[in-house]
């Protein structure tokens, strides 16, 4: 039996075909080598399968943020070959998923533009590594992600750059200095503390600033990464995550800018990476659970 598992740092999506072939979807948080170990994965992932065979796995394909070198992916294939001790585990970078779930077969640029993101181009069966060949992270990078979009939205506040109406919105929910900064330098998990004000950006986008916020995010993610690729123009641009599928009319004006061709974006890539594995292992589900 297959299963597989898209994870960001925020959470983690795993599907496979249950019984009477209807496709199961489990959701547990983001299993990110870089922030946990082994152990963390063990313990998270058998409290999202309570109540499922586990034994019952004989493939699991892996793909998620940070597993982006073979340390990393040690730790997470340690954490769950503990709790699918039958299952023959591949782990590979989220990249790698989203490239699959945009692109199939075909060339591309695949982008994942989440909690944070990333980008690589596709030559319809494998990576083909670039300069830069994957992101700094949320600190020195992440351009365009909700991580960048949050500390783009705190600086302004802090520096008393954004209009008054907005300020006072964000200082009504509590938000001050000790607050952000315990969150921020004091406490794990940082990026999804930031990704989280993507949801007063989004409630606000109407507003010009908002919107000018937005658009100068994804600007410097086009100019970080896209413009990179010499083929960024006759190749569709592809994108995954919760910040493209949500701020799409955004993306898609400033992709004009760069006239760049926008292919496929998509929330999350799980579904489209279940029939890719299914399809290569022969078997195909008859009916899908709604």
């Amino acid at each position: 039996m297959i299963l597989v598992a898209d994870s960001g740092s925020t959470k983690c999506d795993w599907e496979f075909v249950g019984a009477r072939d209807i496709i199961q979807h489990v959701e547990s948080v983001g299993l990110n080598p870089t922030f946990h170990d082994s152990a963390f994965i063990t313990v998270k992932t058998i409290k999202a399968f309570k109540g499922i065979d586990t034994n019952a796995f004989t493939h699991l394909f892996f793909y998620g943020a940070g597993c982006s070198n073979e340390h990393n992916n040690d730790i997470v294939k340690t954490g769950l070959q503990k709790v699918f001790p039958n299952a023959e585990i591949y782990v590979s970078h989220d990249i790698e998923g989203s490239a699959i779930a945009t692109c199939a077969n075909k060339e591309g640029i695949a982008c994942i533009l989440g909690t944070g993101s990333n980008v690589c181009y596709w030559n319809g069966k494998k990576i083909v590594p670039q300069i830069p060949i994957f992101g700094m992270s949320y600190i020195l990078g992440d351009e365009g992600s909700g991580a960048y979009l949050g500390k783009s939205l705190l600086r302004a506040y802090f520096y008393n750059q954004m209009p008054i109406n907005l300020s006072m919105l964000l200082k009504s929910n509590g938000i001050n200095k000790s607050h952000v900064e315990e969150n921020v330098y004091n406490k794990p998990g940082a990026n999804v503390y930031l990704a989280s004000f993507t949801r007063f950006i989004y409630e606000n986008r109407q507003q010009n600033f908002i919107q000018e916020l937005i658009k100068k995010a994804f600007r410097d993610f086009f100019d970080t990464h896209i413009l990179h690729y010499k083929k960024h123009r006759t190749v569709p641009v592809n994108f995954v995550g919760s910040i493209a599928f949500l701020f799409q009319d955004e993306l898609r004006l400033v992709a004009r800018e760069y006239k760049v061709n926008i292919g496929n974006i998509i929330k999350q890539p799980i579904e489209n990476l279940l029939q890719y594995h299914l399809k290569v292992h022969k078997t195909q589900p008859t009916r899908q659970a709604k």
